[in-house]
């Protein structure tokens, strides 16, 4: 018997005990990381919402409303994500698979003569877009790992997927009301890639930082 306490002692000698997280604290803090970047994106660039209610806005309504679904659903999993009692694949992943097409449209666009915009290929700033739609993922990425690393996900690993995809999403659909290029290509292309990258990222480099 005191070799079985001496050795349960061992095992649990480096283990922290972790409080139940409320789901709602963790809706909470969400939301203030979406407004505090909303507000930054604003103070940088200027926010223009009113781009996607234009009548060259079509695609760029599409794309925010897929990009906000996306994010919050990613977002929303996270949360619940820091019980390790939720250890199922969150219905969010359908989600995922049907917006990773859009890239692959917006490639199957400029690949075939005549069928997609032209004008896409002359525009500037699609890379400042990808760029500056991953920075602003960065306060939200943020504030889901800290809230990962009071919790205990049972997989650090999808946790740490759906995170970087979660914070991309969010990131580039603040970043895109400021951009004032409206083209399906540019869309399906530079504000979502970032998003797939910003998840492979996440499942690469974030698990370490979430096992318990």
């Amino acid at each position: 018997m005191d070799q079985d306490d001496a050795l349960i002692a061992r095992l649990s000698a480096d283990l922290r005990p972790v409080r139940p997280q409320r789901p709602h604290a963790g809706w909470g803090l969400l939301a203030l990381a979406v407004l505090g970047t909303a507000a930054l994106v604003h103070l940088g660039f200027g926010l223009k919402p009113g781009i996607v209610l234009s009548p060259d806005g079509r695609w760029v309504l599409l794309a925010e409303l897929v990009l906000a679904a996306l994010g919050l659903a990613c977002a929303l999993a996270v949360v619940a994500m820091a019980s390790p009692s939720r250890t199922a694949r969150p219905a969010a992943f359908w989600l995922v698979a049907a917006a990773s097409l859009l890239p692959v449209a917006g490639l199957v666009v400029l690949a075939v003569p005549g069928f997609g915009d032209g004008a896409v290929h002359s525009e500037q700033g699609h890379w400042e877009c990808a760029l500056w739609g991953s920075v602003s993922s960065l306060l939200t990425a943020a504030v889901l790992v800290g809230w990962l690393r009071r919790g205990a996900p049972a997989s650090p690993a999808r946790a740490g997927l759906y995170t970087g995809l979660a914070s991309g999403a969010l990131g580039s659909a603040i970043y895109g009301l400021s951009c004032p290029i409206t083209g399906f290509e540019h869309w399906a292309l530079w504000h979502f890639l970032p998003v797939l990258a910003c998840g492979l990222v996440g499942r690469l480099a974030l698990p370490r930082l979430l096992r318990w």
